[in-house]
């Protein structure tokens, strides 16, 4: 009887419905299709009711929320994530320090006077900037001084010096000029060569 009482009910519905849709649709050549569509209506409001009776110990679970999950917190997948974030920032950074200081390593070796040259940069935490470049110079020596001519010695440190202020001076306005790099974040040795 239930069954019966749910058929009439979805008939009486779609009967409405159809009422409705035959007063504002005019005459054209929509109605046979509307028709069509109620007539489907109507043939699924039947057979639903009676598929309920002959499957009703089936219960299929096919609905997502219907099948069983096991969950987990996720803290771990985010923590690999991060992890990988920063591994890839790390390679990304250690590939731009190492090109920076490529490039510083060349403009530098156009000084007059640079034979050799080491370049160690730090970048900032972000990885956005330049904090730290250390410049270590082997500069180039115009000739030993005898050990006996002690006034030659010294005015040959004093030219050594005075060349060193002199490559010292360019270097830093060169690295303020292309990388805006300040003299407080900019450190120059010499070394003998």
């Amino acid at each position: 009887m239930e069954i019966l009482t749910g058929i009439v009910k979805n008939l009486v519905v779609i009967v409405v419905v159809a009422g409705f849709l035959e007063l504002l649709l005019p005459d054209s050549s929509m109605r046979p299709f509307v028709r069509f569509t109620i007539g489907l209506f109507i043939i699924i409001a039947i057979i639903n009711p009676l598929l309920s009776v002959f499957y009703s110990g089936n219960d299929l679970k096919s609905l997502a929320w219907d099948l069983p999950w096991e969950y987990s917190d996720g803290t771990g997948f985010e923590d690999i994530g991060v992890q990988v974030n920063k591994d890839i920032q790390n390679t990304g950074n250690q590939a731009i320090k190492q090109k920076v200081e490529e490039q510083i390593n060349s403009l530098a070796m156009l000084v007059p006077g640079v034979r050799d040259l080491e370049t160690e940069i730090d970048l900032d935490a972000e990885g956005r900037g330049l904090s730290q470049v250390t410049l270590v110079i082997v500069s180039n020596r115009s000739g030993s001084s005898s050990s006996g001519d002690s006034i030659a010695a010294f005015s040959s440190r004093e030219e050594e010096l005075q060349n060193q202020e002199e490559i010292k001076d360019k270097l830093t306005s060169m690295m303020k000029n292309l990388y805006g790099l300040e003299e407080s974040k900019l450190k120059i040795k010499f070394e003998g060569g």
